[in-house]
């Protein structure tokens, strides 16, 4: 049985919660976030080819449903196929 190793929980996150860049170009979808990161399950694997491990950008979850954003920075902290794993950080 393996342990957790994360500081904190992952939530699931709406079906319908996306991500998007500085420039407003839509990343993919958010599966789950916590209180560390989230998890982007990008649109394509050219998308995921340009969030490379240790860049830090912008980005702006979008929940259309609920007429909701948040704007947060983040680094790429891992990716495998079209999942994006990134890490909030503060500043600008």
């Amino acid at each position: 049985m393996s342990k957790e190793r994360r500081a904190f929980p992952r939530f699931a996150i709406s079906d319908h919660a996306i991500a998007v860049d500085e420039k407003g170009t839509k990343l993919g979808r958010v599966s789950e976030a916590g209180g560390g990161g989230m998890m982007i399950h990008a649109d394509s694997v050219a998308v995921t080819q340009e969030l490379a491990p240790g860049r830090q950008l912008q980005i702006t979850v979008v929940e259309p449903d609920n007429k909701v954003s948040n704007t947060v920075r983040v680094e790429v902290r891992h990716r495998k196929g079209t999942e994006v794993g990134v890490e909030f950080i503060g500043g600008k």
